[in-house]
């Protein structure tokens, strides 16, 4: 299952495929700036997400985490 949204200037899909779903940003421009498979992750990792993107792509992204466990 894949859920697409656009959060501000990005475009965000999250692909759920079996236990590790992948996470792929692209800019306004349409330059794929994250492709990331998240599996285990640190508060390190939602920061590095936030600064290339917005805490609004993060705050989604992990709510919708929340909901599909």
């Amino acid at each position: 299952m894949s859920t697409m949204f656009k959060s501000g200037d990005f475009f965000v899909r999250l692909r759920f495929q079996g236990e590790r779903p992948k996470l792929t940003v692209w800019n306004q421009n349409g330059t794929k700036i994250i492709s990331e498979f998240i599996s285990s992750t640190t508060p390190n990792f939602w920061v590095q997400i936030g600064k290339l993107t917005s805490q609004d792509v993060v705050d989604q992204v992990q709510s919708l985490l929340q909901n599909e466990k």
